[in-house]
């Protein structure tokens, strides 16, 4: 009887066949959102970044922004930067996967103002970040950690992604030195609308899809710079291709 209803299921186009396994069938989801392009406001999310990148790169809802760094390029001192400058406008959520709280007090003592001044929530988190997103806020990952099946980020990527509304996801994957992309390869540059990499003492901008200028096409710009105190950058040379 089960393989009878499946068999009509099937012809009625309610389900249909799902991998190589047998008995495995999938509901067929005839579902999409209509977009409503021309009624729609085009909105920027007036977030600040280290180095300026505003200038460059506008942010939109559900943007999701990758930081890809090598080992001690500067990552995490990258994200605590842009937290200072944003943490009075926005609401952020900041998911550490390495740092405890000594350590993540530690750095923040390092910036040039009290830790009262801070205005942010603190978790630690090494797994299933799209559980824990908050759609309408700024959420930053530091970072988003793999150790086998690199393959995976980009379809971790696109569930954070689905999670988010009206907010934005910062989130931080390690890179090979010398490498354009993180781990993950081009699946992890896919859903992303700003994907920055990191060496020491460069930044560039692989990818960013909402240019501010229409005649300033920002993908390949570098910034040189020294990081200082584990948390001042200077830079030494401006945005250049």
């Amino acid at each position: 009887n089960v393989s009878i209803i499946l068999k009509r299921l099937s012809e009625r186009g309610v389900i249909e066949k799902y991998g190589d396994k047998n008995g495995s069938w999938r509901l067929v989801d005839k579902e999409s959102q209509n977009i409503d392009w021309y009624n729609a406001q085009v909105d920027i999310v007036p977030v600040r970044w280290p180095f300026g990148i505003e200038s460059y790169v506008h942010t939109m809802p559900r943007n999701i922004i990758v930081v890809a760094g090598s080992p001690n390029a500067g990552k995490t001192a990258f994200l605590l930067n842009f937290v200072a400058l944003n943490m009075d406008k926005f609401k952020i959520h900041y998911y550490s996967s390495e740092m405890g709280a000594m350590e993540l007090r530690s750095r923040m003592e390092k910036f040039d103002f009290p830790l009262s001044k801070w205005r942010f929530s603190a978790k630690e988190r090494s797994r299933n970040f799209a559980d824990v997103i908050a759609p309408e806020d700024v959420n930053i990952i530091d970072f988003m950690e793999l150790s086998e099946d690199f393959w995976r980020v980009g379809g971790m990527l696109r569930e954070v992604y689905e999670r988010l509304t009206t907010g934005i996801a910062v989130v931080a994957l390690q890179k090979a030195p010398g490498a354009t992309m993180a781990r993950g390869g081009v699946g992890s540059l896919e859903k992303p609308r700003l994907y920055l990499t990191m060496e020491s003492g460069h930044i560039k901008i692989e990818k960013g899809k909402n240019w501010a200028h229409k005649d300033l096409n920002p993908n390949g710009l570098t910034c040189a710079f020294k990081l200082v105190q584990g948390c001042k950058f200077i830079e030494t040379e401006g945005w250049h291709q």
